[in-house]
């Protein structure tokens, strides 16, 4: 019975993208994705990964971070030249969130059976400090006007969802869980 309550789950987000057109995700994206933070995104963002490993799968999802935050840095450039002060910081903001998540693959890239916990650790962190500062640039924007507010917010939030989801999964491979964001 414990196994079908599980796998139903899967299957549900399965279905859900295949009727969405999207590729057809692996069975190790659609069993890590199920109880992460956002599952659909996070099988969205990974179906055509060619991971075969939790790690390489870890990996894959910081990539994709990573290019979430490139893409939101990209968008409020076009903002250009930024209009209020609080956008200009969430510019500086995201370009270290990408940083930081590109020192968080380059961490796992690394990992070995001798070094895995503190491997793990430093990625870990260097994806929570991501997170951090895409919370940082949320919390910056807040007083903008409504439209520039909503346009960046949207954005943000998007990137900020994608980290989420790839904080639950570098921390699900050092066998624990991030705190709920």
């Amino acid at each position: 019975m414990a196994a079908l309550l599980f796998a139903l789950p899967v299957l549900l987000l399965h279905l859900f993208v295949l009727a969405a057109g999207a590729a057809t995700p692996s069975s190790l994206v659609l069993a890590s994705c199920a109880h992460s933070r956002y599952p659909n995104l996070c099988i969205h963002t990974l179906a055509s990964s060619a991971a075969r490993t939790p790690t390489d799968l870890a990996v894959d999802s910081i990539f994709a971070a990573a290019s979430s935050a490139r893409n939101v840095t990209s968008f409020l450039h076009h903002l250009s030249p930024p209009p209020f002060p609080a956008v200009r910081d969430c510019v500086e903001q995201i370009a270290d969130s990408g940083g930081q998540l590109s020192s968080a693959a380059a961490e796992l890239r690394k990992l070995r059976p001798e070094n895995s916990q503190w491997t793990l650790d430093n990625a870990q962190t260097w994806v929570s400090a991501a997170l951090t500062n895409e919370d940082t640039c949320l919390d910056a924007i807040r007083r903008l006007p409504a439209g520039v507010h909503r346009s960046v917010s949207a954005h943000v939030s998007e990137a900020r969802r994608v980290t989420c989801n790839a904080l639950y999964l570098v921390a699900h491979l050092a066998g624990g869980s991030p705190h709920r964001r």
